[in-house]
């Protein structure tokens, strides 16, 4: 039973094949997935079959309870070819995604923006707020959670779901063979003789086993940029992002002064200033510091920054300098993670935000703690903090940033200028340092925006 009429039904039946495209596409992108076996499932030491069988899974829909009225699968959220409106690098194109009605939870949209999934399998924490450790942590909680449209409590009944599943499975449009004989197949494990967990495990493996064959193809201007000009292409093992910074704008300064710099197609006299204002770290102005968190090759650190974008986000709803005043617990009285500190805000309910990480930042963890930092000072210092997400792939991934809030790169860039502004101005709480070091003005946007521009290559899937 729901609450829908039997016109928002049909509405609704529309959207998710909308979503889902029709079975010409998916045959389609089937048959795409059959060719090829290039870096992505070569670096992981998969099987072509490993990652087609998790692809399989990661595209089922019965995952999804029968209790709500959005049927659901990983990729109604990470969509590639799915969809009319275009490719996406297993990207959404909403603000946040869908989940389903239900009485205990009525919402309709998830907790965040649903990012790419390009590459994830090299990221230590997964999650814009780093919940799971591990990729076949994520596929238990996504198969069990509200993406799927469970509730808190119902793990078994998902598990049990999964289980029941896979084993009545008779195969799909495809012509491929039951989820029992690619398992068999595949890992040479008869799913009849598991329990249940095994079997979810299993599911989970199979579907982690997918993601990490979807490595990026560095096909990029940007790539070709580096190749043509004999740059290196990521910091030396031990150099951190500045020293690397600091070094390839001295060879690209070098190559300038002897007219030998090569530009590639795709990468513009606009775009080669952005890379001058992303790269620069010190010095005069403009100074873009984004390779302080953004470093080459995936243009990201994997760490956990807050750039005040909860802060605006809550703010929007309860009033300027709401956040600053919202009362959050210390590392004694903290319990973690908190329901209503993961929680987008309403006006009805001012207490709760989204504070990111700080619901899961280890603090027994001295990987992200300061020297003689406490732990009510480490646990401080994460508020609203969230994963830097990869810049490969921009132009197949927008809206930005973790709330979905900016449509284009430029809206993006000139909120960052805008933040770091009221950060050196002490108005974002818990500013990152960093932020406070981006000095970019209005007329610099154009050219970041441009080399932002060269990170976006050809999407080609690696399995």
């Amino acid at each position: 039973m729901t609450t829908n009429t039997d016109s928002e039904t049909t509405l609704l039946t529309v959207a998710v094949w909308l979503r889902c495209g029709t079975l010409i596409t998916f045959l389609a992108f089937m048959l795409a997935g059959l060719a090829g076996w290039t870096r992505g499932s070569a670096q992981a030491g998969l099987q072509p079959q490993q990652a087609r069988l998790g692809e399989r899974l990661f595209k089922d829909a019965r995952f999804s309870t029968s209790k709500g009225d959005f049927p659901a699968s990983c990729s109604t959220c990470h969509l590639y070819d799915e969809d009319p409106q275009g490719r996406r690098a297993y990207a959404d194109f909403l603000n946040r995604s869908w989940v389903s009605y239900r009485f205990g939870d009525p919402r309709r949209n998830e907790l965040r923006n649903s990012p790419t999934i390009f590459d994830v399998a090299e990221s230590p924490r997964l999650h814009f707020d780093g919940e799971f450790g591990s990729l076949e942590e994520l596929v238990k909680g996504t198969f069990a959670g509200r993406p799927m449209g469970w509730l808190p409590g119902e793990q078994p009944q998902a598990f049990a779901q999964i289980q029941a599943i896979v084993l009545s499975d008779k195969g799909d449009e495809s012509g491929a063979g039951s989820y029992r004989e690619l398992f068999r197949k595949t890992y040479g494990i008869e799913l009849e003789k598991l329990s249940r967990d095994e079997v979810v495990s299993l599911v989970a493996r199979a579907v982690a086993d997918f993601v990490r064959s979807l490595a990026s193809e560095r096909n990029s201007p940007w790539d070709q940029f580096i190749r043509i000009n004999n740059l290196d292409a990521a910091p030396a093992s031990g150099e951190d992002a500045k020293a690397f910074a600091r070094r390839l704008l001295a060879k690209v300064s070098g190559l300038e002064n002897k007219s030998a710099l090569r530009l590639p197609k795709g990468f513009s006299a606009d775009a080669l200033r952005g890379l001058k204002f992303f790269f620069r770290t010190e010095g005069a102005t403009p100074v873009g510091n984004c390779v302080a968190c953004h470093a080459p090759p995936l243009f990201t650190d994997f760490s956990f920054h807050n750039i005040g974008i909860s802060q605006v986000e809550y703010d929007q709803m309860h009033g300027a300098g709401k956040f600053a005043t919202l009362v959050i617990p210390d590392s004694a009285g903290a319990v973690r993670p908190s329901a209503r500190f993961r929680e987008t805000p309403t006006r009805e309910k001012p207490g709760e935000a989204d504070l990111g990480f700080w619901n899961f930042v280890d603090l027994k963890s001295p990987s992200l703690r300061r020297s003689g930092e406490s732990d009510d000072e480490l646990l401080r210092r994460m508020i609203g903090a969230f994963k830097t997400p990869t810049l490969r792939h921009l132009a197949y991934t927008y809206p930005y940033m973790h709330t979905g809030a900016y449509g284009s790169l430029e809206d993006a860039v000139a909120e960052i200028m805008r933040l770091s502004e009221m950060a050196r101005a002490g108005q974002v709480r818990e500013a990152d340092e960093e932020l406070k070091r981006i000095r970019i003005s209005q007329s610099d946007i154009a050219p970041l925006v441009a080399f932002l521009g060269t990170l976006s290559g050809e999407l080609n899937r690696n399995h």
